[in-house]
């Protein structure tokens, strides 16, 4: 039996029905619980002991026991057993795969008393006693069986959960009991936190399961232990929760190892046991398995392997002593045994599980605080009373006896409560650090307690100063008084709550004592020398905290209170500036005290020297001289950095970037930080700083993401989406895991510190680097954690670790937890410590001089520019550190050591980092900066990305760097800057001492001389703008890394000259002059720290590194073989970089946009309809008609390459297709396409280098590609293709459903929306959210401002000052159709923490309102009123307060200067005089007096408002500024509480944080209606149409579409003629003139060998609609087919032939067999000129004749004769050897072959490219669409790259989808005078059109018919 039961059959009976909680136990489950818990099983229970239990629960109910009627029967499980989980072979539990136990559903249930978790308590029937009585135990359980259960009473299901020693805990949260509840159910089996059947099934998340389970073992009120299971082929660790007085030891299979080994080591005589035996020992396992287990952690930790000697066998010796003739003895046996023995000889048996749960201990418990103290048996009053009397004279706090006796904290105030009411403990304070704490004593130590108390009482009251002050001797000293500083002597006003200080400790009385000793020394001390003086003191008498502000505060108050000191606050007013001194003055001191005004008198003066010294300074500078002075003394200290991107890594300028990241991870990122929510304010907010950021779609894109990425700060950088740090409680602050900071690096950073974009795996980082928000994502985030080999991204961080280490910047623990390096523990030190070494001159090699002195500087980093600074500092000091020579190791004839890697080292206990963080540098402290000598800082190399590499001989052609006539410098030369010093000659040198002829100036050009002209003096003057472009120019000088000679300092003076004369329009700058000003403001250090960060911008930005790396100048020497056109190239991407520079700058720095008002009237909106320009004015259309065969057969090749590219991410090669295409064109044909094509940047080459050939199979592919302006206009469009996709996938599902709730629509949501309500398919609703917030205005006191600003600043500070609360609602689910209930909240109940600034308000007043301040100031003045001014809102008063920098400084001072005027204001009265503005305005003079001051400003207030009214409607509305048109400002308020104001006591007590106090609930339903309360648009779709039937009609549509496609592609060669034609014609009913019309037409296209012109057709055949008709006869009966370039034209069937293209197909198995050829076979322009070059060489070298005949042939067939046009198998047939490829693969198979008009959305074997069709169907629509009522022609210049035919027949088909019709306005031939003023008459067109005349009006319903022809295609970006 349990122990709970106390032996008693009934109180267990109780206990198993409490502890199944409120589910209750049915009558089965009860007989066999009470059988295993009364020891009866597995016999079940004895009937007439059931007959007994019964009878028992029928007498206790209700009271203990009730029973209910389950509405279904519950299932019967068997019994369950945790300790058969465990698999014999594995040794480890596994998880059933159904629950092996009763598991119920989480229904939480709370009403009035009862709490607990109960799927059926709403529907299960209570059953009363009365009707069980007539039934036995037996029948009851055979009638009732598993429907009827028993619940216990809430009081004994407390008492089963809770242990005997423990209070019931109050107030507990329904899930904790519900988990606590579950905990019990389970008995000795618990329940794990982890696993499909654990704890989780009652919670959330796995957090919420954490958190349950430290609260119930914080509460003592569950058990824990470790427990393993094996899930689905996988390990989980989790924890076995059970009730104490249940608790049992499961172990597992390392532990039951564990238990037998070290048995059997101590029962062993010789203490250890062989590994062979070990087997055998543990269950005979394999030794490959042993061998595993000693390898383990928990195995290592108590066990140990050595080796001894093994002993002989006896048989041996035996058999060796029976021989006689054997004389040796035997030798003694050498051979050693592995054996295992224990690591502590001494280890007890209980120290193996001490470990583990001392491990997971998070407190820190005091020693001699041990729960083993706590009685069961004991009233806890009784408890608490010898605890504390045990502890004598020093009693115990309230938390330390609650961790003593074990009992609960609220429990233990109640019981002190009762003690202390008995008179049995008494109570005195004491002061530990700043908190003072309580102790409680027993009675009888209480006569001691009470006599320390009395002492200290008596000694406070005896507190006094002396009683007459301290006159110091300088007293008698007089100081001049200064007039013009205003004094201000006030008594100290302390804004402290009023607390009751009677608890006085002893250091209290030391702190009066010492301020009174003050006071009697000297009578008047300064409160700032007080506070001082108590902190040393306290220092030195052992104190490691300090005296707080507060604690102060509170000390002088009470000594005030008791007169024992006076404080007075004094202010000192000098001009604009304020000084503020508090000072502790004798109680006889009185405000105007002598000693008191001589005090003020001395502060007066020493305020008026240090204002005049700091004004006398820069005095003699003019102000904005003194600017720059002050701003190149400040930037002295930075120097440049490295700049340009080469291997090898600069290892400190990684120490720099890591040791950044460590401070912010570690002490700028707080570790309660929450995370942001991803709002729209917040993208726009980054997109400020990144303009290449599209908020909508990041958006999306983001909530489409299955694991969204929150930021945690708010600036978009490196730092956005870091987490915070875990909290190490046993560790002190600064202490960091690095590990968990590794696994918090962002890819932004990592590309800093690691080389990722050389390796292969940069591909995968591509789009990441390019996003300007992803690539500040965690790796984790990305899923990309693999993306570089964690050895070697460990080797490197420890490697730069190491460097930081004997930096002496962090400290790192020399306890490595893992094997890795990296897993250690870092302290990031606070403190630094550099020397100045720069003055070290001796030429040495690695160390400076030891005897001589260097500046000491130290750094303590408080903040990142602090961090900065010292980096900065360091930087320059080791650069500039003379060091490096080797002369010093050639003279010693030896050469450096090489240098062994540095190694980890720090302090012994994590406590000890803090006293060792005081700037220490480890090492010898002989190398450049005062750093260790082995870290060669002064190298710089390891500064800056830009190196210099030495090429071949460079160790042998050392002497010839000096000798030659040029100096190869390398890129050190052009950063670090130093003046030149002479070159040193070695003796015997062959150098010519003849100097070199000097130049006087550079060549100069026309700009130099026009330049020079425009001179005005000897030396020109030099604005920011022109340094800035200069410095912009030497960054991107410097990220070139380009050699001098190539790229020298005269051609970036050139650029920027011409920059500068073109964008600045300057013009008297030459090209010397900027070199002459680019050299001096790198001498004088002007372009830090611009230049630095520019370059590092260039670097780490995907648009500059992607193409201008380390590998871009050998590619450009490789491009571009001479010199002149190297540099000519290099001049060319100098000016675009410059470009991308100064725009991605100016970018950052934000731009002024133009302000744009809406117009009021449609005339206004006409005039600036009229003022708009038109799109691409400056562009013209790149294609035109052919005049020529020869550019008609180049403008089909260029057709052709325009169809092969489209088709180059198609999984298939066309190569045979394009060979037999291309070979038909002769190669000046084909250049002249491929030569347009680039030109017109068509397409790009594709570059293709170190491919190599894989196994039977060349790779192959296109050699060129789309270009990308070429996919820019298309791409970039208002309604991309994921619009229509939307669209299509929405409009599906509206027709399924019939009705959608759209709380937030996006766009394509929104399309739908309109094109349906414009179709009347759609009936809209608003439904409002449940709950509306309103304001009460009306209960609102008189605030001190506006009730709009209060309500605005109430409703702020929620938003931004509340909690972030998760909500789990969706969206969707928050709209209801009840009726809205409204919430309401009442400001004028909230108190805030400031009060009202009225200079807050003055700064909100309108502008107009301030110039009352200006005609105070000139009161006495005349002024003339001018009306033309006045209209312009020009001042009429001189000294205008709006002129100055600060308006609210001359406020104050005016409010100063007429302080008596104001009041009499205030007071109304002023007397006042008849005024009238309107006769003033003539311009007469005006005197400003008393009597008529208020009616001038108001009558000039009225009159201002009255001019800016038409501008205030369109900001705040007409109705508003109606209301406010005659509202003038009452002056009166303003003024009274001006006067009022007092700045001291404002900044003094205003506080940091500006938040209404609220409570929580208010907060979170503040929240809740602001952030998921939101209105829906509610969509009802009517039902007109069958939807069956439009399906059928689209996909009736879509085919005929297609079709269409297909037939004005294809070309049939037939036989037919007019005569052919004529029976048709006839059937259809035409009379011989239309006939004969159509004749005609034939005929006059047929007399056109390249064709007919449509418009041409039109205008000679003025048929109107029967032209067309008649064109679409001939054409279907394949007479005629419709061509062109740059218009429609109309060809003869005789002349088709230029025009078409023969190709072939080929099936997918015949392409398997004939794979090799197809890859081989040339398939670009360039290949297909090779092969035919190649093969006319073979056939001339084979039979010459044959090939001039064939040549002749050819010629002939070019020709347009109508025999070879007529019929293809006419053509001469294909020589064998002339097409190898095309007949390997006729040989496999017969095709036949396919006439074709080349066309984009054509592949080259003649099938349609349906994914280049649809979205050039959508790119059309979207334009014309976004562009209502555009012309054709302006969609040529839109789409440029499309040929024009082509972009008129896709607007054909989306006239035939209905999406849009084409109107073409018809001019008049004659002008006329009357018909001036007549529109132009217009027509719907569909082909014969003239396109500068014809405009396209898009449908409502456009979108909806196209995305109905699309369908749902996933298309990608890039389309092609």
């Amino acid at each position: 039996m349990c122990a709970t039961s106390e032996g008693s059959w009934i109180n267990a009976i109780f206990d198993e029905i409490a502890l199944e909680g409120l589910e209750g136990v049915t009558l089965p489950d009860l007989w066999r619980l009470l059988a295993v818990r009364l020891e009866f099983d597995p016999s079940p229970l004895p009937d007439n002991l059931r007959d007994q239990v019964w009878t028992l629960l029928l007498r206790s109910c209700p009271g203990k026991v009730e029973f209910y009627e389950l509405p279904s029967p519950r299932p019967l499980m068997p019994p369950y057993d945790r300790s058969n989980d465990q698999d014999p072979e594995l040794g480890v539990a596994t998880v059933a795969e159904q629950c092996p136990y009763l598991l119920y559903r989480n229904t939480p249930v709370q009403e009035g008393n009862v709490m607990g978790n109960c799927e059926d308590y709403k529907t299960r029937k209570r059953v009363k006693a009365a009707q069980l009585r007539s039934w036995t135990a037996a029948q009851a359980t055979e009638h009732w069986d598993q429907r009827l259960v028993a619940v216990a009473s809430q009081e004994l299901r407390h008492m089963a959960l809770t242990p005997l020693n423990l209070m019931t805990p109050k107030d507990m949260p329904v899930q904790q009991y519900v988990c606590w509840e579950a905990i019990g159910r389970s008995r000795y089996n618990g329940l794990t936190t982890v696993g499909p059947w654990g704890l989780s099934n009652y919670c959330k998340d796995a957090s919420v399961v954490f958190y349950i389970k430290n609260k119930l073992l914080a509460l003592q009120l569950i058990a824990a232990q470790v427990y393993n299971e094996r899930h689905k082929g996988r390990f989980t660790n989790s924890s076995l929760l059970m009730l104490p007085r249940f608790f049992r030891i499961y172990k597992s299979h390392t532990q039951k190892s564990i238990d037998r080994l070290y048995l059997d080591i101590t029962q062993s005589s010789s203490r250890h046991i062989p590994l062979t035996e070990i087997p055998e020992r543990l269950g005979h396992i394999s030794r490959k398995q042993v061998k595993k287990l000693l390898l383990t952690h928990n195995i290592r930790k108590f066990f140990e392997t050595n080796h001894v000697t093994r002993a002989a066998p006896e048989a041996a010796s035996s058999s060796s002593s029976s021989n006689p003739k054997s004389n040796k003895e035997p030798k003694p046996s050498k051979r050693k045994q592995v054996v295992l023995q224990l690591r502590n000889p001494d280890l007890a048996y209980k120290d193996l599980y001490e470990n583990d749960q001392d491990s997971r201990e998070d407190k820190l418990e005091l020693d001699f605080l041990d729960h083993q103290h706590s009685f069961l048996d004991m009233p806890p009053e009784r408890e608490c009373h010898r605890a504390i009397a045990r502890f004598g004279n020093r009693g115990l706090t309230a938390n330390e006896l609650c961790q003593y006796v074990g009992i609960s904290m609220l429990a233990i105030r109640g019981f002190l409560k009762h003690l202390m009411k008995l008179g049995q403990i008494k109570d005195y304070s004491e002061q530990l650090g700043r908190m003072r704490i309580i102790r409680y004593v027993a009675s009888a130590q209480a006569p001691e307690v009470e006599i320390k108390k009395i002492e200290l009482q008596q000694t406070l009251l005896q507190l006094q100063c002396k009683d007459e002050p301290n006159i110091p001797e300088s007293s008698d000293v007089m100081v001049r008084d200064v007039t013009e500083i205003v004094a201000t002597v006030n008594p100290f006003s302390f804004n402290l709550k009023d607390v009751k200080l009677d608890r006085q400790t002893q250091r209290h009385l030391r702190r009066k004592e010492q301020i009174v000793k003050m006071i009697d020394d000297s009578c008047i001390v300064q409160l700032m020398n007080v506070s001082s003086s108590i902190k040393k003191e306290e220092r030195k008498a052992g104190y490691e905290d300090t005296l707080c502000r507060r604690s102060l505060y509170r000390l002088l108050r009470s000594m005030i209170d008791a007169g024992i000191v006076n404080v007075y606050e004094v202010t000192l007013q000098y001009e604009q500036r304020l000084r503020v001194y508090r000072l502790v003055t004798h109680p006889k001191i009185g405000s105007d005290h002598e000693l008191l005004r001589r005090e003020i008198l001395r502060f007066k003066s020493n305020f008026h020297l240090m204002t005049e010294e700091r004004l006398q300074r820069p005095a003699q500078l003019p102000p904005k001289e003194r600017k720059q002075l002050m701003l190149s003394k400040k930037l002295n200290a930075d120097r440049q950095k490295a700049q340009a991107a080469k291997t090898p890594a600069p290892k400190l300028l990684l120490a720099r970037t890591l040791h950044e990241f460590l401070y912010y991870v570690i002490y700028e990122m707080p570790r309660e930080q929450r995370p942001l929510a991803m709002t729209a304010d917040l993208v726009e907010q980054w997109q400020k700083v990144e303009p290449a950021l599209e908020t909508r779609q990041f958006l999306e894109e983001w909530r489409a993401d299955e694991t969204p990425v929150l930021p945690y700060n708010s600036e978009i950088s490196w730092r956005t989406f870091i987490p915070p740090l875990p909290s190490y409680v046993d560790k002190p602050t600064g202490w960091v895991f690095f590990m968990d900071a590794m696994d918090r690096m962002p890819l932004s950073l990592l590309l800093r510190i690691c080389r990722i974009e050389r390796e292969d795996s940069a591909e995968r980082l591509r789009l990441q680097l390019k996003h300007p928000i992803r690539q500040h994502y965690l790796l984790s985030q990305l899923k990309l954690e693999n993306i570089v080999s964690r050895s070697r991204l460990q080797k490197l961080y420890a490697r730069t670790l190491c460097l930081l280490n004997h930096m002496g910047l962090i400290q790192v623990s020399d306890l490595q937890l893992g094997r890795d390096s990296v897993q250690r523990w870092v302290y990031l030190n606070k403190r630094a410590r550099l020397l100045d070494t720069t003055a070290s001159s001796e030429h040495n090699y690695q160390k400076v001089s030891a005897d001589r002195t260097y500046m000491e500087l130290r750094f303590e980093f408080q903040n990142r520019d602090q961090i900065a600074q010292y980096w900065a500092k360091l930087q320059h000091i080791c650069v500039y550190t003379k060091l490096g020579f080797r002369k010093e190791l050639a003279d010693k004839k030896k050469t450096a050591a090489r240098l062994k890697p540095l190694s980890f080292f720090g302090p012994g206990r994590f406590d000890q980092a803090l006293e060792l963080d005081n700037g220490t540098v480890p090492g010898d402290q002989l190398g450049a900066a005062g750093l260790s000598s082995l870290l060669f800082a002064h190298q710089f190399r390891n500064w800056s990305w830009v190196q210099t590499k030495p090429g071949k001989g460079a160790a042998a052609g050392a002497l010839k760097t000096y000798a030659g006539k040029t100096r190869k410098l390398g890129a050190l030369t052009r950063i670090k800057v130093t003046p030149k010093l002479p070159i040193r000659r070695a003796a015997g040198g062959t150098a010519s001492s003849a100097k070199m002829p000097r130049r006087k100036c550079g060549p100069r050009d026309d700009i130099d001389r026009d330049a020079m002209r425009n001179m005005r003096t000897l030396r020109v003057h030099w604005l920011p703008e022109e340094d800035r472009v200069l410095k912009m120019g030497r960054a991107v000088y410097l990220f070139f890394d380009a050699p001098v000679l190539s790229f020298a300092l005269n051609n970036v003076g050139l650029v920027c000259r011409d920059v500068i004369r073109r964008y600045l329009g300057i013009c008297n700058k030459t090209t010397q002059a900027c070199v002459r000003r680019l050299q001096f403001l790198m001498r004088m250090k002007r372009d830090a720290p611009d230049v630095p960060s520019w370059i590092y911008l260039m670097q780490t930005q995907p648009q500059f590194n992607s193409i201008y790396n380390d590998r871009f100048m050998g590619s450009l020497k490789r491009e571009y073989p001479t010199k002149t056109e190297q540099n000519e190239a290099l001049l060319v991407h100098f000016v675009l970089v410059l470009s991308k520079l100064h725009q991605m700058i100016t970018n950052s720095h934000g731009t002024v946009r133009n302000q744009f008002m809406l117009p009021d009237t449609v005339d206004e909106y006409r005039s600036q309809l009229r003022e708009c320009s038109r799109l691409n004015d400056d562009q013209q259309v790149l294609y035109s008609n052919p005049s020529t065969e020869t550019e008609l057969q180049a403008a089909i090749a260029h057709g052709v390459l325009h169809s092969q590219v489209c088709c180059a991410k198609d999984k298939t090669l066309f190569n045979l297709q394009t060979f037999e295409i291309y070979k038909h064109f002769s190669e000046e044909v084909l250049n002249a396409a491929f030569s347009k094509a680039r030109a017109d940047s068509l397409l790009v080459a594709v570059k293709r280098r170190n491919i190599q050939a894989v196994s039977n199979r060349q790779i192959s592919g296109p050699a060129h590609v789309l270009s990308s302006k070429y996919k820019y206009r298309l791409t970039y469009v208002k309604l991309a293709h994921s619009v229509f996709d939307s669209y299509f996938v929405f409009e599906q599902k509206l027709n399924l459903e019939k009705e959608q709730h759209l709380p937030s629509p996006h766009f394509a949501q929104l399309l739908l929306l309109g094109e349906w309500v414009a179709k009347g398919k759609l009936r809209l609703s608003l439904h409002l959210p449940a709950n509306i917030l309103t304001v009460d205005t009306t209960s609102m006191s008189r605030p001190s401002g506006s009730s709009t600003d209060r309500i605005l600043d109430h409703y702020s500070c929620i938003l931004d000052n509340a909690p972030q609360t998760e909500y789990s609602k969706r969206l969707e689910s928050e709209c209801s159709s009840r009726q809205a209930s409204r919430v309401r909240f009442h400001p004028a109940n909230l108190s805030y923490r400031i009060q009202s600034c009225p200079y807050i308000q003055l700064s909100k007043l309108p502008l107009r309102v301030m110039h009352f301040f200006c005609a105070f100031d000139a009161l006495g003045d005349s002024v003339t009123i001018s009306s033309t001014r006045l209209e312009q809102g020009d001042c009429p008063f001189t000294n205008c307060i709006m002129r100055s920098g600060n308006y609210l400084n001359a406020v104050e001072r005016i409010v100063h200067e007429h302080r008596p005027l104001l009041k009499q204001l205030v007071a109304d009265a002023l007397p006042q005089a008849q005024f009238q503005l309107e006769a003033h305005l003539e311009g007469t003079a005006l005197t400003v007096d008393v009597s008529n001051i208020l009616a001038l400003t108001q009558q000039l207030e009225a009159y201002w408002r009255q001019i800016q009214q038409p501008l205030e409607c369109k900001d705040l509305g007409k109705l508003l500024a109606e209301k406010t048109l005659h509202k003038l400002t009452d002056w009166r308020v303003l003024c009274s509480e001006l006067i009022d104001y007092e700045a001291h006591i404002w900044e003094a007590e205003r506080s940091q944080e500006f938040e209404p106090a609220m409570n929580k609930e208010e907060r979170a339903r503040v929240q809740d209606v602001f952030v998921v309360h939101l209105p829906a648009i509610g969509m009802h779709a009517l039902q007109q149409e069958d939807h069956q039937q439009a399906k059928q009609e689209a996909d009736t549509l879509r085919t005929a579409l297609l079709a269409k496609v297909l037939k004005a592609t294809y070309w049939r060669y037939t036989e037919n003629t007019v005569a052919t034609l004529l029976p048709a014609l006839k059937e259809r009913c035409y009379d011989a003139n239309a006939i004969r019309h159509m004749e005609d037409i034939l005929n006059y296209i047929e007399r056109q060998p390249l064709g007919v012109p449509a418009m041409e057709l039109r205008a000679s055949f003025p048929l109107g609609d029967f032209l067309l008709e008649a064109l679409h006869a001939l054409a279907d009966h394949d007479l005629i087919k419709r061509v062109g370039v740059a218009s429609h034209m109309y060809v003869h069937k005789r002349h088709i032939r230029n025009w078409v293209v023969h190709t072939f197909h080929i099936k997918r198995l015949e392409r398997e067999k004939v794979q090799t050829q197809v890859a081989a076979a040339p398939a670009t322009m360039q290949a297909v000129i090779g092969q035919k070059r190649k093969e006319e060489a073979q056939q001339e070298q084979a039979n010459p004749p044959k090939k001039i005949k064939l040549a002749e042939q050819n010629s002939s067939d070019s020709e347009s004769d109508e025999a070879a046009a007529e019929s293809l198998p006419k053509r001469p047939r294909r020589s064998t050897k002339k097409e190898p490829y095309v007949n390997a693969v006729r040989n496999e198979a017969s095709h036949d072959a396919i006439v074709m008009r080349p066309q984009p959305w054509i592949r080259l074997n003649a099938s349609l490219n349906r994914r280049v069709l649809d979205r050039w169907l959508g790119a059309v629509l979207s334009e014309c669409i976004s562009r209502i009522g555009c012309t054709v022609h302006s969609l040529f210049l839109r789409f440029p790259y499309l040929v024009p035919v082509d972009l008129m027949f896709l607007l054909e088909l989306l006239a035939d989808l209905g999406c849009l019709h084409l109107m073409e306005l018809q001019t008049h031939k004659v002008h006329v005078e009357t018909t001036q003023d007549e529109q132009c008459g217009e027509q719907p067109v569909t082909e014969l059109y003239e396109p500068t005349l014809t405009y396209i009006i898009a449908h409502g319903d456009a979108i909806g018919r196209l995305t109905s022809f699309i369908g749902r295609k996933k298309y990608s970006t890039e389309f092609i």
